[in-house]
């Protein structure tokens, strides 16, 4: 049941937090929006959790090796991402590169000194979850549970923080990543919010770039097909200096055509391409001497 009333409240809450990660705000505004919204979810699941206790032992490790870092993660994420967003030193590209660099070593050095539980996590593993995600377990070793906190509330285990931190670790590498493909990607220019470029601008309606972008998404033509929709939006916005907005709500947009064709202008831009091959094929001066 807890599972049920989870899903329902995290996906408008992602929804929402995407919106507040590519918005333009100081990353002061950012993280006081983020933080707002997440505390008002977390307090929905405390009252209802008051009102249907965990039926299982299953259904109680599920929400705090699952759920409670589904929700938790983001505060983690843009708790981290404010402090390095408000020391980003701005003006030289090399400067930022080598900032940004830094801050990848400090990510990489958590999941070093996390790395059992890391391991843990990517595996999938179950072996210690009676151990990690029950709220009575007498388990205590040190070793383990580096990060332990205490429960006081009723609203804690072992590990649910650091599976959180976990998830908010993985999103900051990748924030990192693209910044510093960015700079590298960009002739040297610094990084920063509204940036603009010389050379190519697109001019198009910003849904025909979306189209371009769940295609790339859909055949896996990038990172082995290991990109998110998230990091090729944010990727084709960086070069061409538009504003796609919120991924999931682009894709809706695209989802919801029926009248004619959901890909119009892949469509277009296929019809374009063959019909200026014939045209060019009509008259070739090579196959007209060979003939």
């Amino acid at each position: 049941m807890i599972q049920e009333f989870a899903s329902r409240l995290l996906k408008p809450l992602e929804v929402e937090l995407e919106e507040i990660s590519f918005a333009t705000l100081s990353p002061t505004e950012r993280l006081s929006s983020a933080n707002r919204l997440i505390a008002q979810a977390m307090a929905k699941i405390r009252a209802f959790m008051a009102d249907y206790p965990f039926g299982s032992v299953a259904e109680e490790i599920g929400f705090f090796k699952n759920i409670k870092p589904a929700f938790c993660h983001w505060q983690v994420y843009f708790s981290e991402l404010f402090t390095i967003e408000e020391n980003i030193p701005f003006g030289d590209a090399k400067v930022q590169e080598l900032y940004f660099e830094n801050e990848m070593v400090y990510v990489q050095r958590f999941f070093r000194e996390h790395s059992f539980h890391y391991q843990y996590y990517r595996r999938g593993a179950t072996e210690l979850d009676n151990a990690y995600f029950l709220r009575n377990s007498e388990a205590d070793d040190r070793l383990l549970f580096p990060m332990a906190q205490v429960n006081t509330d009723g609203f804690s285990t072992s590990a649910d923080h650091i599976f959180s931190k976990i998830r908010a670790f993985e999103k900051l590498r990748d924030w990192l990543a693209e910044r510093i493909a960015y700079i590298k990607g960009n002739g040297d220019r610094p990084f920063f919010h509204g940036a603009t470029d010389e050379e190519l601008h697109w001019t198009g309606d910003s849904i025909n770039l979306a189209e371009i972008g769940l295609g790339i998404f859909r055949t896996g033509q990038v990172n082995n097909g290991t990109a998110s929709t998230t990091q090729i939006f944010r990727w084709l916005e960086e070069r061409f200096r538009v504003s796609l907005g919120v991924p999931s709500k682009r894709i809706a947009e695209i989802r919801r055509r029926t009248k004619f064709s959901r890909t119009r202008y892949l469509d277009e831009m296929t019809g374009e391409i063959i019909r200026g091959f014939d045209k060019e094929d009509e008259y070739d001066p090579q196959k007209e001497k060979n003939s």
